[in-house]
């Protein structure tokens, strides 16, 4: 194989159409990394220690997705001289929409018989689900894929979903167009998606903000491109039917150590990194990709065992690869309503089995129910025509004609119910306004990304102090905070000074500290709750100790149901003593009490802001 070969359109007599990669059958060491990215992924969402970087599974996703699609694309152009758009999107819709429809049906008939206050909410995610745009929607609402004031949305996991569509939307009919003229040889057409996936990695990088909240370059369509063009790349230049008779067959052995070297890689990432990470979004998404890229040339080459039938083509990958879509598709809802010391007080791993089997069957269901009819039925074979002729004994025997007086029914009672529905107090945002009402007009002190003090203007409603006097206690956080606000204010009495600001990350809370004491003295205890809203390092503890100076320092513990929680608390309890400051036990002192918080588990109703003052005033008095 020559990856300077150009297309050449062979003609046959048939209508242009898709075929699947290379016409060499279905590689099932594709479905055993189809299974390891679907494990990862559930792993992380189901908050594993292990698996702090599981989110990678996603990557790994599109850079299938865009090497199948790639190998799609070149296929039908070699052999048809160019892509049956209206079968290859028919053929995508089939593949995708069903179960998507299915899913988002029956959560919505679930939400509307026992969570009516979340059905208005869902309306939106099911617009942005059925028109593949939930990662356009999510950056529009200033939706987080980290951070979340109550329930996470139930479809916010279609994001992924909705950059694939996109992409099957533009990139196959582009590349068809590119190639079906002949000028443009295979290596060439792959250089300019490698360059197109370097553009890609820079608009992510721009993009992250270094002190907030990563979702907007995460969720980003172009910033999230790098991976499926890197596999349409590859699958330009590497097909399995050409290695077969070119020299590089001969290399099956080096491959195939590169590939396990590749593997190996991608579960380090997976159980180091932290999707905080700035570096991620400067570099280690697209190195994500490349080893994905390189795990995938390993298993389609023909002379490497790496998707063999006793490694990555095993029997039990594959069937869980077979079913990944479905997987993927009903393991998110079913997590975020069945939370951990949140929705249940079950333990942990009591709510993590019962979570994995209601998945596990509601995902079987979809695949035998509705994934695999949609996705083996001809595209020919409409309802209507079905329903002009009969079925055929075959289609007797599909749950497809039986079930659709049901299906349309349950759709119509879906749209109803979604039509009708209307918008719920949020209980949690008028927590947050109470907590900026208790604070004064006094123009509040905010910080620049170096750390610089900076003074905004009095209706700024995230970062609001009252100037602090001698003796009295100065407390810095965020969201949870800040909703406590009157309270402290409160308990503490006269010239307490609250400085809280939602989703403040612990670069920020040096740079806050020193902004207030660039406005007044702080208080001689200083308290700090940290760590709520992702990991925090001895380095940032160092310099949150530095900038509260000779104040009697306190950290509180977090409560927080996310992988981060038990890192945080014992990275404060490991170092307190050496920076010279106090543990408050919020953590230990909350254990079981679910009715403190609102229902995300995190931010406190009135009972729970007054047991958090409690625990406070306990170890630094009144």
């Amino acid at each position: 194989m020559s990856s300077n070969d150009v297309f050449v359109h062979q003609p046959t007599a048939s209508r242009p159409r898709t075929t699947a990669p290379g016409r060499t059958g279905r590689i099932a060491g594709l479905d055993g990394v189809r299974a390891l990215a679907v494990v990862a992924v559930l792993a992380y969402h189901a908050d594993i220690g292990w698996a702090k970087g599981g989110f990678l599974g996603v990557d790994v996703f599109f850079v299938l997705s865009g090497y199948l699609m790639g190998t799609i694309t070149i296929d039908a152009v070699s052999r048809h001289g160019g892509l049956d758009l209206k079968r290859f999107w028919a053929g995508r819709f089939r593949r995708l929409m069903p179960s998507q429809v299915a899913l988002m049906v029956f959560f919505t008939l679930l939400v509307a018989l026992f969570y009516r206050e979340e059905l208005y909410d869902l309306r939106g995610q099911v617009i942005a689900g059925l028109t593949a745009t939930m990662n356009w929607f999510l950056i529009a609402t200033e939706g987080s894929y980290f951070e979340q004031l109550g329930r996470p949305p139930l479809l916010r996991h279609l994001w992924s979903l909705a950059i694939e569509m996109q992409f099957y939307l533009v990139f196959p009919p582009a590349l068809a167009a590119l190639a079906s003229r002949g000028r443009f040889r295979r290596d060439q057409l792959a250089m300019g998606l490698v360059g197109l996936a370097a553009l890609s990695a820079i608009w992510m990088a721009i993009l992250v903000d270094p002190n907030g909240d990563p979702s907007r370059a995460y969720f980003d369509t172009f910033a999230r491109l790098m991976a499926p063009l890197l596999g349409a790349a590859l699958a330009l230049i590497w097909q399995p039917q050409r290695i077969r008779h070119a020299p590089i067959m001969a290399a099956g052995p080096r491959v195939f150590g590169a590939g396990l070297v590749a593997l190996a890689g991608l579960a380090l990432m997976v159980t180091k990194v932290d999707d905080r990470d700035l570096w991620m979004y400067r570099g280690g998404f697209l190195l994500a990709a490349v080893l994905s890229v390189v795990v995938l040339a390993a298993i389609t080459h023909p002379g490497s065992p790496l998707g063999s039938s006793k490694l990555l083509g095993h029997r039990w990958l594959v069937a869980v690869g077979l079913r990944s879509y479905c997987i993927y598709l009903w393991h998110w809802p079913v997590f975020a309503l069945l939370r951990p010391r949140v929705d249940v007080s079950w333990s942990w791993t009591v709510t993590f089995i019962v979570r994995i089997v209601v998945t596990l069957v509601l995902a079987e269901l979809c695949y035998r129910l509705v994934e695999r009819p949609w996705h083996l039925r001809s595209p020919s074979t409409s309802s209507a025509a079905i329903f002009r002729r009969g079925p055929t004994r075959a289609e007797r025997g599909s749950p497809l004609p039986s079930a659709k007086a049901t299906a349309v029914a349950a759709i119509a009672v879906a749209v109803v119910a979604l039509v009708l529905a209307k918008p719920a107090v949020d209980p949690i945002a008028e927590s947050l306004q109470a907590g900026n009402a208790a604070l004064t007009s006094t123009p509040p002190v905010e910080t620049t990304p170096d750390g610089d003090p900076v003074t905004t203007t009095p209706d700024d409603p995230t970062a609001t102090t009252i100037p602090a006097a001698p003796g009295t206690v100065t407390f810095v956080g965020d969201s949870v905070m800040l909703g406590a606000a009157p309270v402290l204010l409160e308990r503490f009495g006269e010239g307490t000074v609250v400085n809280a600001e939602v989703s403040r990350q612990a670069t920020a809370y040096p740079g806050a500290l020193q902004a207030l004491a660039a406005a007044g003295p702080l208080g001689s205890k200083v308290v700090v709750q940290v760590g709520n809203n992702g990991t925090v390092t001895d380095e940032e503890l160092e310099a949150i100790a530095e900038a509260a100076g000779d104040a009697d320092l306190y950290f509180l513990t977090v409560r927080v149901p996310r992988s981060w929680e038990g890192d945080v608390n014992q990275t404060l309890r490991d170092h307190a003593e050496d920076l010279g400051a106090t543990v408050i036990d919020w953590r230990g002192r909350s254990e079981g009490q679910l009715a403190w918080f609102y229902d995300d588990g995190i931010h406190l109703n009135q009972t729970g802001q007054q047991a958090y003052a409690d625990v406070i005033e306990q170890t630094i008095g009144a």
